[in-house]
């Protein structure tokens, strides 16, 4: 399949958030739609280790991408990543309550600029900024997402 014929489809199966994912990290989610924002928080399991005790920094991208994402769904829209840029401030661990943070800076249209970040305790651990590409907007997205929200 080329991959201008792939078309976008939630199957469930989202290794962030789809609870069809066998090995995924099945986050939840609470929004935000007036302030552009979006919260989960997530204990990672030490199989997504890089160092012992030490999330892999793959996993830290991918929960830092998943939170922007879903802020700019909060909005209405549903996105891919055009860029990211992520900077890991101190090791984040395993097996301890973290929290993730996301929200939109600025929405240009085309693109949507956000940031994030992952905190332990209190302490921001690893922050990230994005573009994001909408490609489809939906008033009603927080229905179509509501088995991954927290009420």
């Amino acid at each position: 399949m080329a991959v201008k014929d792939l078309t976008l489809l939630d199957d469930d199966n989202c290794f962030a958030c789809g609870s069809e994912n066998p090995i995924g990290l099945k986050l939840k989610f609470r929004l935000d739609p007036e302030n552009g924002t979006a919260v989960s928080e997530t204990v990672i399991a030490d199989h997504f280790n890089g160092w012992k005790g030490a999330v892999h920094g793959g996993i830290i991208t991918t929960l830092l991408d998943e939170i922007m994402v879903y802020a700019c769904t909060s909005s209405g829209w549903f996105t891919v990543t055009g860029n990211i840029e992520v900077r890991f401030h101190k090791p984040v661990p395993t097996g301890e309550l973290l929290s993730i943070t996301g929200r939109i800076e600025e929405n240009r249209g085309r693109s949507i600029c956000t940031s994030a970040t992952l905190e332990f305790n209190g302490k921001v651990l690893a922050s990230a900024k994005a573009v994001l590409i909408p490609v489809k907007y939906d008033e009603s997205s927080i229905d179509i997402i509501s088995e991954r929200l927290i009420n």
